[in-house]
C-alpha cells in the first residue's frame, strides 16, 4: 500500500511538471520546455524515440514496471508528446498520431474514465484533419 501511494504520488508530480509546461506554451518561459519535457523523459525511464517507435502495447509493458501503473505513465508520455509537438512543427502530425494512438489504447484498457483524456483525443482528432 505504501509502496502504491509512493508512486501515485510521482506521478502526481510528473503531472504538475506537464500542467508547468502547458502554462508556459505560449510564453516566453516556454524556452524552458524542452528542459523541463527531458526531465520528465527521464523520470519515466523511457525517451521520445522509443514512444515513436514502439506500439502502445510495449511502452505500456516498458512502463508497467513493478507496480502496474503503465497506463497512468503513459498518459504522461502522451500529454508530453502533445507539448512536444509545439516545440517540433516540421513532425508535429507524426507526434500528434502517436499521441492519439497512445491516447486511445489508453482509453480502450483503462478502467477509469476521463474527459479530460476524451477532450484530449477530440483536440488531436480536430488538429489532424
Amino acid at each position: 500500500m505504501l509502496k502504491r501511494d509512493f508512486i501515485m504520488v510521482q506521478i502526481e508530480e510528473l503531472g504538475k511538471v506537464i500542467a508547468q509546461i502547458i502554462n508556459q506554451r505560449n510564453t516566453d518561459a516556454a524556452r524552458t520546455n524542452p528542459d523541463l519535457i527531458g526531465s520528465v523523459y527521464t523520470s519515466l525511464k523511457i525517451d521520445h524515440e522509443y514512444m515513436m517507435d514502439h506500439s502502445p502495447k510495449e511502452i505500456r509493458l516498458f512502463l508497467d514496471g513493478e507496480d502496474n501503473a503503465g497506463l497512468q505513465r503513459m498518459e504522461i508520455a502522451a500529454k508530453l508528446l502533445i507539448e512536444e509537438a509545439y516545440l517540433h512543427t516540421e513532425k508535429q502530425h507524426e507526434i500528434r498520431e502517436k499521441a492519439k494512438e497512445i491516447l486511445q489504447y489508453i482509453q480502450l484498457h483503462d478502467i477509469t474514465f476521463s474527459i479530460e483524456r476524451v477532450q484530449l483525443l477530440n483536440e488531436l482528432a480536430d488538429q489532424l484533419s
